[in-house]
């Protein structure tokens, strides 16, 4: 420091005693003058002045337990609005006549202190407006030796300084300058947005901020302010409180629709029309608010709430309701203090007709609250009742948000009383009919049924009950109490269902029960109908590319429908094993019996351990794997299918859910829509007319969980691979071996999925080592010559290869199948589906007057180049059993904002899902 380096120039034993004092004095200030005093940091104590106000006003009185005991006077309402900065006189009411419509038809304004004032207790939450500091705000600071000695030229200006009253930056008192005068700014000014800007700081008189109004009232912001007025740092080392009393600077405007309108129409749009967007507002000079205000207003412009379909309120059915002005939704119009001359108002209407209009007049005043109720000229309008809904509850919650009531009349001096409300009925099922027992179970109470009223709404929440059913617990409760099936001496044949039907074979198998079972040793669907299927591992087709004798592991032409026959019994298995499970204990106690024709893997499927899951079994001779079954653990139903109709009017029967999902959590509500119920809310006393009434919607929604994986295959393999990276047993892993492998080796190691051979050969993309184009589709030849030269018909003339993974009946699909998914039937055409994404769409059956829907998961993939799990949740794609030249497959492919029915761009050692389509 600059002070020892002196003292050290003085000698050894006076710097000491000096330095010693110095270090002392360095240690008290925190790092000297500059720096403030130690433990001085500049806080700020936050609060709002129209919160201050309304508790006043709601302070119990003496010998009573609630405020307004009585009427209230004029001397004690006038008082509480003094600490708002306004009087009885501010808080107008006038009728302003309306032009257009059917001429009887007027607006009543009406206005109250605060900025749409909600009452405070501790059961109830604030509607979302800036009535406290709750995001970061803006705070300037002036000091000086004395009070009436503050500096004009700030200590520190537009400082960044956190909600709950502290800075951002550390700054602190000095005690050579103890008085301090400071202002607060919300929302916080920055330079990211330029509707709100303050003073510089080399202005050297009381600052300001220079405001515009957004016109899309949805965008706009509140504007608060506060001075503290003189602060002294009067004690050293401890830091004088500092209050920052907020108040608000503009004026809400809101709409809402009287009680005894006699024609129903729907507002859509409302429009605020010549309002000043722009002006300079002074902050107050003390802590009381004085010497604030506007000067400079300029630039009319149009203010727009709705035409975008944001707002659509029937005015036969929002009786008394606000129907702008619900700041849950930022629906309220937050405006420069004015007078209102020029200024008018249009209502438009959904059906076309002509708008009405309305010119204001009078002025907007900070820190108020103005409603213009759409009514008739008849109405009565001393007694006012205004109620809003709360946002719709998630299926998940047991409490909503906020409803308000707000319930008060206008005596002839200007004076606003409250009005005692309560709720007199419930339409539960819609039909217009309101009654105490109407109330719908699933609504367990009001936390507010009556109320005291007055010019600040009471709020209160409903508490709900929820109505969710854990369908994947049901799932696995079905699998493990389901009828065990076989037994270990006659184990269940899951290729004849039992002995119940003629032997098909396949690579994949739902099991539903558990029990003992047994699968045929055959090579995939080499038996169908209980006869050989030759056609299914040989094709007649003299094409390039085309495999004419499908392999077996040792990448030996197949020879025979059963393993054990197959090339002179050369590859009879002789032990099996497990090669990956997603849950534990699945599968236990495999073997391999038989011999010929008459040979089988068998296994138990315990009750215990049976859950909704995916295996794959593999039998081994000497330890190689000769060939694998995927073992799909799900109810039946599963296999259940859905008639799909393509833009071109194909059919496809496509089977309930994507080949081997797994999910990890499916929950839905018992209902299928929104339920809501109609709460009436009528005022306790009112003229002859009749009592004012008023009616909250509470609402909850309908909804889901669905999640969960499914096995993901490589083009042309019949090995399902792990669509999740938690592998519960055996082994899973990716082989990076460029250059390909053979079909036989990936027989071998169904274990494995294999990267793209790479390089610049034609199969560049592809997992094997020699791309073929007919490993799903034996009589397939390649796309550029199927239509042309053989006249292939899709879909129809598809044969299923011992090579295609699904279960027996099914096959993979034809590249045309997904078509009827987009509206018009071209990649990137608009979606046809059935609600909101829930990880995944709901696809219509149909394009036309579609009668169910198909869901298909956003599985995500396996990366083509690495095996990486990638866009779960986000992506979904399926494989066709067709292929764009030799390197790609064809699939559908699809997003939240896309669907792609065929996608002619995969690469063929890309993970993908599979969804079979019956035979």
């Amino acid at each position: 420091m600059k002070t020892t380096k002196f003292l050290l120039s003085l000698g050894i034993f006076a710097s000491l005693g000096m330095l010693a004092s110095c270090a002392d004095d360095d240690l008290t200030n925190g790092g000297g003058k500059e720096d403030g005093d130690r433990g001085t940091a500049v806080t700020f104590t936050l609060s709002d002045a129209q919160e201050d106000a309304q508790n006043a006003m709601m302070a119990p009185v003496a010998g009573s337990t609630r405020a307004f005991s009585g009427e209230v006077t004029r001397a004690g309402f006038t008082n509480a609005l003094s600490m708002q900065g306004l009087t009885p006189e501010d808080l107008t009411t006038q009728k302003l006549p309306v032009l257009g419509g059917d001429g009887n038809t007027c607006l009543i304004e009406t206005t109250v202190a605060g900025v749409n004032p909600v009452k405070h207790t501790g059961a109830q939450t604030r509607a979302n407006i800036s009535t406290a500091i709750t995001d970061k705000f803006s705070s300037i600071g002036y000091r000086g030796t004395t009070a009436a000695g503050i500096s004009n030229t700030p200590w520190f200006h537009n400082k960044e300084t956190n909600s709950d009253g502290t800075l951002v930056e550390d700054i602190r008192w000095a005690w050579e300058q103890p008085y301090g005068r400071f202002y607060g700014i919300s929302p916080q000014v920055t330079t990211a947005y330029n509707k709100l800007t303050v003073s510089g700081a080399s202005y050297t008189s009381t600052p300001y901020v220079e405001f515009e109004v957004e016109q899309d009232v949805k965008k706009q912001k509140d504007l608060m302010t506060a001075c503290s007025g003189v602060v002294q740092y009067a004690t050293r080392f401890v830091a004088p409180e500092t209050n920052l009393r907020f108040r608000h600077a503009l004026t809400a405007v809101r709409f809402k629709v009287g009680s005894n309108l006699s024609w129903n129409k729907t507002i859509d749009k409302v429009e605020i029309i010549g309002a000043m967007s722009k002006g300079k507002y002074t902050l107050p000079t003390d802590e009381t608010g004085a010497g604030a205000g506007w000067s400079n207003q300029s630039d009319p412009q149009t203010f727009t709430l709705g035409g975008d379909g944001t707002v659509n309120v029937s005015t036969s059915a929002a009786v008394n309701h606000i129907i702008m002005g619900n700041t849950g939704d930022n629906y309220t119009f937050y405006m420069i203090p004015q007078s209102l001359s020029g200024v008018s108002v249009k209502i438009h209407f959904a059906d076309g007709s002509t708008p009405i209009s309305a010119n204001l007049s009078g002025t907007w005043k900070p820190g108020t609250t103005k409603t213009y109720a759409l009514s008739q000229n008849t109405s009565t309008w001393q007694y006012q009742l205004v109620v809003t809904d709360p946002a719709a509850a998630a299926y998940t919650s047991t409490t909503t948000g906020s409803y308000t009531v707000q319930s008060y009349r206008r005596a002839p001096d200007g004076t606003q009383q409250p009005v005692k409300w309560k709720v007199v009925g419930y339409d539960g099922n819609g039909d217009g009919n309101y009654s105490m027992t109407d109330k719908p179970s699933w609504l367990t109470s009001l936390s507010m049924e009556e109320g005291d009223g007055g010019t600040a709404a009471e709020a209160g929440t409903a508490t709900l009950k929820t109505d969710i059913v854990d369908l994947l617990a049901a799932r696995n409760k079905a699998l493990k109490s389901a009828k065990a099936l076989g037994s270990a001496s006659s184990p269940y044949d899951l290729s004849t269902k039992g002995g119940s039907v003629a032997r098909s074979t396949a690579n994949s198998y739902v099991i539903s029960a558990p029990g003992h079972y047994e699968i045929p040793l055959v090579y995939g669907n080499a038996i169908t109908g209980g006869v050989t299927n030759s056609h299914a591992y040989s094709s007649s087709v003299p094409n390039r590319g085309v495999l004419q004798h499908f392999k077996d592991h040792a990448d030996h032409d197949i020879t025979d429908p059963w393993i054990t026959q197959s090339n002179s019994g050369a590859n009879a298995p002789d032990n099996a094993k497990v090669v990956w499970a997603d849950e534990s204990g699945l599968v236990t106690n495999l073997s391999v019996t038989g011999s010929g024709t008459n040979a089988f893997v068998k296994f138990e499927v315990p009750a215990s351990a049976i859950k909704n899951g995916n295996a794959v079994i593999a039998v081994t001779k000497g330890g190689t794997v000769v060939w694998s079954w995927h073992l799909w653990f799900a109810p039946q139903n599963v296999l259940n299918t859905t008639a799909v109709t393509n833009k071109d009017g194909a059919v496809f029967s496509l089977t309930n859910e994507n080949l081997g999902f797994k999910y990890t959590a499916w929950r839905v509500t018992t209902y299928s829509a929104p339920h809501s119920v109609k709460v009436k809310v009528e005022q306790t006393i009112g003229q002859a007319g009749g009592k004012q009434v008023g009616y909250i919607t509470i609402t909850q929604n309908n909804g889901s969980v669905r999640e969960g994986y499914n096995t993901l295959y490589q083009f042309g393999r019949k090995d399902a691979l792990p669509g999740t990276n938690a592998i519960a047993q055996g082994s899973f892993s990716i082989d990076n071996t460029a250059g390909g492998r053979s079909i036989g080796y990936a027989i071998q190691h169904p274990e494995n999925m294999f990267r793209n051979a790479g390089g610049a050969s034609q199969n560049e993309f592809d997992w094997c080592n020699t791309s073929y184009s007919n490993l799903w589709s034996t009589d397939f030849p390649d796309l550029w010559t199927a239509a042309t030269v053989y006249h292939f018909v899709f879909g129809q003339d598809d044969v299923k290869t011992v090579y295609d993974p699904s279960p027996a009946g099914f096959k993979l699909p034809a590249l045309n199948t997904f078509t009827g998914f987009t509206t018009n039937g071209e990649n990137y055409g608009p979606k046809n589906v059935r609600g909101a994404w829930e990880n995944g769409w709901n696809f219509n059956n149909k394009i036309s007057s579609p009668d169910a829907t198909v869901y298909f998961p956003a599985s995500g993939l396996r990366s083509f180049t690495n095996g990486s799990l990638n866009n779960v949740g986000s992506e979904g794609l399926c494989w066709t059993c067709h292929l764009y030249g030799l390197p790609y497959g064809v699939s559908l492919s699809f997003y939240q904002r896309h669907v792609i029915p065929y996608d002619d761009i995969r690469e063929r050692s890309s993970g993908c899902s599979v969804r079979p389509v019956s035979e």
